[in-house]
């Protein structure tokens, strides 16, 4: 019989760095110029209608027709200008630790696919889940493909990697900082809270969970 494995599963934005990537890079982009008017406006009016960054973050249109490659690059560029400097220390020793100690390292982030690879890259950790967008003819379509790794959906993702790689989850362990990640880090046998919103900390401390400032 196959003996399971052990893994180290870890979120991206407010836990590995502080930021949201995604709003790093959309700042990024409209430095440099590189979103179109059209989309500019219509993502804008978008963000004016919901009157929520969370809800409109999720419109990718200020994408939409820009070249996949190009993207990339400038993905890249902003990892390592903006984005790498913020990488938390301590959570950087951290997952070393874990790759030291033979865990699969896993970075499972809601953000778009092309800012977290650079992060997958960086800490040579074993598997990357990210949010996919449509791609066609090489352009960038605005639309979202597949699962998005988001609340329920990352527990689902989780376990389904558990039964991919023969994970033992209660003898993993598992990082968020938000709310929505409890789903989730409630399938481990060491979930911790990472610099955690008001209502992860209250779940975290109820449910016992370790808690890291």
């Amino acid at each position: 019989m196959t003996e399971s494995k052990t893994c180290a599963v870890f979120d991206l934005d407010g836990t590995i760095i502080r930021l949201s990537s995604e709003q790093v890079f959309l700042a990024y982009l409209l430095n440099h110029g590189e979103i179109p008017i059209p989309n500019l406006l219509a993502w804008t009016s978008n963000f004016l209608k919901v009157k929520s960054l969370p809800i409109a973050k999720s419109n990718k249109v200020y994408l939409r027709g820009l070249e996949q490659e190009h993207i990339h690059e400038i993905a890249r560029r902003c990892f390592v200008d903006t984005l790498r400097p913020t990488i938390a220390p301590h959570i950087s020793e951290l997952i070393h630790a874990h790759q030291t100690e033979g865990r699969t390292v896993v970075l499972m982030s809601g953000s778009l696919s092309f800012l977290v690879q650079p992060f997958h890259e960086h800490f040579q950790t074993d598997l990357m889940v990210s949010h996919e967008l449509e791609v066609i003819d090489g352009r960038f379509t605005g639309q979202r493909v597949g699962l998005h790794p988001f609340a329920e959906n990352k527990a689902k993702l989780a376990q389904h990697l558990a039964t991919e790689h023969m994970f033992d989850l209660s003898r993993s362990y598992a990082y968020g900082n938000h709310h929505t990640d409890a789903y989730k880090l409630e399938l481990f046998g060491h979930p911790v809270a990472v610099n955690p919103d008001r209502q992860l900390r209250r779940i975290a401390a109820e449910k016992g969970w370790e808690i890291e400032p």
